[in-house]
């Protein structure tokens, strides 16, 4: 016999928007984005040679400014299971959230021909809007340099 339901009240938590707070993300500016894979599970080869799913996340980057005239990306690195890219929004036509939302659409779209199956990324993104020369460079630096890091990152898994 079904045991009656109990009036429980559940406490959800609330995500915290990784957004920053009364930030106008259609704001001309650099920024630094990274993206993880789902669960963090490397997807696309390895620091230093990218498989097919590898490929299409480089493809993604490399056709977003077709799809978005004002868009530029200036710099990214594939990583096995993430992404990293300076993208730079030249006016206040496209927000940064339009503009990942429809490269990590790209990517899976291109990836479920391959892998049905598999979930690409993680819900969201991380970014970091660049506010200096100083910083601009560091994180340049930092891109270049990530697949010689890998085993020190801290998204090795």
């Amino acid at each position: 016999m079904p045991r009656p339901c109990r009036n429980i009240k559940m406490d959800y938590v609330k995500r915290k928007s990784p957004r920053l707070q009364g930030y106008d993300y259609r704001t001309p500016n650099y920024y630094f984005i990274t993206i993880c894979t789902h669960k963090k599970i490397n997807i696309f080869g390895t620091e230093d040679q990218r498989n097919d799913l590898g490929n299409i996340a480089e493809k993604g980057f490399l056709q977003i400014a077709e799809h978005f005239s004002d868009i530029e990306v200036d710099k990214f690195v594939i990583m096995p299971n993430h992404v990293h890219a300076i993208i730079i929004l030249k006016n206040e036509k496209d927000n940064l959230s339009t503009v990942i939302g429809s490269y990590k659409s790209y990517v899976t779209k291109k990836i479920h021909n391959l892998r049905p199956e598999l979930t690409v990324w993680q819900k969201s993104f991380h970014d970091h809007v660049i506010r200096n020369q100083k910083s601009y460079e560091k994180i340049w630096c930092y891109i270049d340099t990530n697949p010689m890091k890998w085993k020190e990152d801290c998204y090795f898994v």
